[in-house]
């Protein structure tokens, strides 16, 4: 994914990082921190686009808690200090967030996707295109699809629901810019979604 700038907000089904969610009328219930009962931060959303049987076209919300930074097990995939929602991609609004809390990131950006096929790994896959194209690898926005690139030990999260192993789903940097980052600690985020009838999803850390 490649960093891509938006000159207005407006609902999408698209990914997109920053700004205001898009989800159907009454269909989003802002999240809370399970450690210090805030609203949680919204990161951005990520399309992802039918996958077997029981899958459908959605939007994965991407949240995380910002009201105490490092104090509310952020990093963690079951810890409650992240959430990720998914919602249908029919009658898209833009959400407005609870009145208190660090919820809204300000500044709004799309990603394009470029497809890489011979690369050993992620990294090689990110440094690779930003030498062919001579441009700086912050604009690189992270990984949707293949194989997780792991900064440590494997830490695929299981489905509560039907007990499998996730899908892995999206690597995420934490931005083109330092001043309106996601701040990942460092690392990178990695978004897993599962594709039985509960449709679960979860985020976690490593840095």
């Amino acid at each position: 994914m490649i960093n891509r700038p938006l000159d207005a907000e407006q609902a999408t089904d698209q990914t997109v990082f920053g700004g205001r969610p898009s989800a159907p009328l009454g269909r989003l219930m802002w999240p809370q921190c399970r450690w210090c009962q805030g609203a949680m931060q919204f990161l951005g959303q990520l399309r992802i686009d039918a996958d077997g049987d029981r899958d459908d076209d959605a939007l994965l919300l991407l949240f995380m808690c910002r009201n105490r930074p490092g104090m509310c097990h952020q990093g963690e995939a079951e810890s409650g200090g992240n959430a990720v929602l998914r919602v249908g991609l029919a009658d898209l609004q833009l959400v407005d967030p609870p009145p208190t809390g660090k919820t809204l990131r300000a500044t709004r950006y799309a990603a394009a996707v470029t497809p890489i096929e011979q690369a050993l790994d992620y990294p090689s896959a990110a440094m690779g295109w930003a030498t062919a194209t001579g441009t700086d690898t912050r604009q690189v926005l992270g990984q949707i699809g293949g194989t997780a690139h792991w900064e440590e030990l494997d830490e695929t999260p299981t489905c509560p629901a039907c007990g499998e192993a996730m899908r892995f789903t999206a690597l995420l940097e934490q931005g083109p810019d330092r001043k309106t980052e996601m701040n990942f600690g460092g690392g990178w985020a990695y978004v897993f979604r599962c594709g039985c009838a509960a449709k679960t999803a979860r985020l976690l850390l490593q840095c």
